[in-house]
């Protein structure tokens, strides 16, 4: 019954926030896609009921699960334009994309959260998840721009969870890391609101995909071998 009055919440919401049809059609993916991967995810949070781990909510946005209408149209473009299967979430909230990423195929799979709350109930769906898959997971509750890039790190995601100046901070680090160990990167990038900021540091959108006005993903990729300086 509460899971129930939590979809008629998120409803109101989405209608009184955009429209009825778009509400409309969030909510049949949501009781779907909750339903087909296990999972409790929908209900959002606001950062200042959460216990914040060493992070600035004014750069931060309020836990909102992506849609799974858009991550799952992402993770299926995806996995035909690389071999890679580690995947990084940046923001991961309660880990509905990072269980979705293991049904997927993805085997290392990493969340990064700044909220105890939602971090722990990340490690709890990605347990149940290695009841049916093989796959090897952490959750770090730390701030995003605490997290250690690794070498082989080529797969991220996010759903809006910082401002534009913390985006641009984690793309310089990634920079960093992209040119101490060259390799392609792809961003799947949930409600692209930043997406010129890719620009500057030269990724290309190379998937797009829409569904009405307000829902948007956008897969992003940086090959430094493409690369060139201006003459």
């Amino acid at each position: 019954m509460k899971r129930w009055y939590n979809y008629i919440k998120l409803f109101w919401y989405f209608a009184s926030n955009w429209n009825p049809v778009l509400a409309c059609f969030i909510l049949y993916h949501e009781i779907q896609g909750e339903k087909k991967y296990g999972l409790n995810t929908s209900n959002p949070a606001e950062l200042k009921d959460l216990t914040i781990v060493k992070g600035d909510i004014q750069h931060s946005s309020r836990y909102e699960a992506v849609n799974y209408f858009i991550l799952e149209a992402l993770l299926a473009r995806l996995i035909t334009l690389t071999a890679s299967r580690r995947f990084t979430d940046l923001g991961c909230g309660k880990g509905r994309a990072m269980v979705v990423a293991a049904h997927y195929g993805f085997t290392n799979i990493t969340g990064v959260d700044f909220a105890s709350e939602v971090c722990d109930n990340a490690r709890k769906n990605m347990q149940k998840a290695t009841e049916a898959f093989s796959v090897e997971y952490q959750v770090l509750c730390c701030n995003v721009l605490d997290y250690t890039i690794n070498e082989n790190d080529c797969v991220f995601f996010m759903f809006n969870p910082f401002s534009q100046q913390t985006l641009f901070a984690f793309l310089e680090k990634l920079e960093t890391s992209i040119k101490e160990h060259p390799r392609v990167v792809y961003f799947l990038y949930a409600s692209p609101r930043h997406i010129e900021t890719f620009f500057e540091f030269e990724y290309e959108p190379v998937y797009r995909k829409r569904k009405l006005k307000w829902l948007d993903g956008v897969i992003l990729k940086k090959d430094p071998s493409n690369t060139s300086e201006e003459t």
